[in-house]
């Protein structure tokens, strides 16, 4: 191999796409200042508020943070195609390739007066409505990863697009390689299941304990098969794409937003029935028609959609201001199960004397991953599944255990080889 190839085919790659992208390790700088909705469920992505205070600036590049068929047959996160059934397919030429995209999205969107989202408003066609979100990337998942509005290019139908999915149910948008979702995930679920691993367990869509999947540039945030806090929706007023208005209330009792509206995508199948009794046909999609207005954004009829620049420029937070977590919090290990490293996160309030110790299920201490005085902030540390003497530990159940003072908490972690 001569020197010129060698540089293609070895280093080329491994500058261009380094380590396989996960929720651990995906950039992102998610501002304290914006509400406290976004700090929750949000990852991989960068949010502040705008100067005003008007908006919250999103930014986000639609990489996956998981393997994907559609990532180049270098990545590191490159898995190959498989048919999910009958006329399935793979979109030739397509790649998942990273934009810099931002919505800026109204804290205290207004409503469209007198709108009407039936069935002729919610129809899957382009241009038939004025105010239909626009082609492109319209939202961000949880995840960072576009969403789009669910109308196919002429004269693709938007079902039929389907069989191009990818094992998370998004697909690149041709050769321009525009990773995005148009219906549910478990991509988002997983990063609920990260943050929230106390609430969330279930990564499946339609069966986790709270589904939340993203929100639309006009602020409309688009939730699974359940409501905010788990509970059940109903589906009764429901308008065509299975949208309404109320308070949304985390699992804690925590109002996020007051009167919001937001859609439901929640279904078994793909079919025109109408299954959940609304007086619709199913929509099995993200929604079709902006509820709030944004105008000045460079969409006609006050519509929004993603932008190389905010609509207003972030706020600059003091020099010098720093902020801390409110108590001590040892969460669950991500992933897990793991083979053979995992991250271990903690939040400390304030300085404090830390130990993190490693123990198996007799008790005996396996490794001491963290035994130093800190100061406040939010840490994490990754075990390489070793010993004290750095040697490989055979799987199994562990545990792990933090002490920050006079904090103690102790958790497990499921080792597979």
């Amino acid at each position: 191999m001569n020197f010129i190839k060698w540089i293609l085919t070895v280093l080329l790659p491994i500058g261009l796409f380094g380590q396989p992208s996960t929720l651990d390790n995906c950039e992102e700088n998610i501002s304290a200042n914006v509400p406290s909705f976004f700090q929750k469920y949000f990852k991989c992505v960068d949010m502040s508020l705008s100067e005003s205070g008007n908006y919250v600036n999103l930014y986000y590049s639609g990489l996956a943070p998981y393997d994907s068929w559609y990532y180049e047959n270098d990545h590191p996160n490159h898995i190959d195609w498989y048919s999910q059934g009958p006329d399935y397919f793979l979109i030739p030429n397509a790649y998942i390739t990273e934009y810099d995209y931002v919505i800026s999205i109204p804290v205290d969107p207004e409503p469209r007066p007198n709108l009407v989202i039936d069935a002729d408003a919610v129809d899957g066609e382009v241009g038939s409505s004025n105010f239909e979100y626009p082609m492109g990337s319209v939202g961000s998942a949880l995840n960072g990863v576009n969403m789009f509005n669910p109308c196919a290019s002429p004269p693709d139908v938007i079902e039929d697009e389907a069989y191009s999915f990818d094992l998370y149910n998004g697909h690149p948008a041709g050769p321009s390689g525009i990773y995005h979702y148009h219906t549910n995930s478990a991509g988002p679920l997983e990063v609920l299941a990260y943050n929230l691993p106390d609430v969330v367990t279930n990564t499946t869509p339609g069966t986790a304990e709270v589904e939340v999947y993203g929100i639309m540039c006009d602020g409309a945030v688009v939730l699974g098969c359940t409501e905010l806090d788990g509970s059940a929706p109903d589906a009764s007023d429901w308008d065509a794409q299975n949208g309404h208005v109320h308070d949304l209330v985390d699992e804690e009792g925590v109002t996020h937003f007051t009167n919001r509206y937001h859609t439901h995508i929640c279904y078994n199948e793909i079919t025109d029935e109408d299954t959940d009794g609304n007086g619709f046909q199913e929509h099995e999609f993200t929604p079709e028609i902006s509820y709030y207005k944004t105008p000045g954004m460079g969409q006609s009829h006050e519509r929004c959609g993603a932008m190389t620049s905010p609509y207003e420029p972030d706020e600059v937070l003091g020099v010098g201001v720093e902020f801390y977590p409110e108590s001590f919090t040892l969460f669950n290990n991500y992933p897990n199960p793991f083979n053979p490293i995992t991250s271990l996160r903690y939040d400390l309030p304030e300085q404090a004397r830390v130990t993190l110790t490693i123990y198996d299920l007799m008790g005996r201490e396996v490794t001491q991953l963290v035994n130093t005085t800190q100061e406040a902030g939010y840490k994490s540390v990754h075990w390489n599944a070793t010993d004290m003497q750095g040697k490989p530990v055979s799987a199994g159940v562990y545990l792990y255990q933090i002490r920050a003072g006079e904090f103690v908490q102790t958790r497990k972690m499921v080792l597979l080889k």
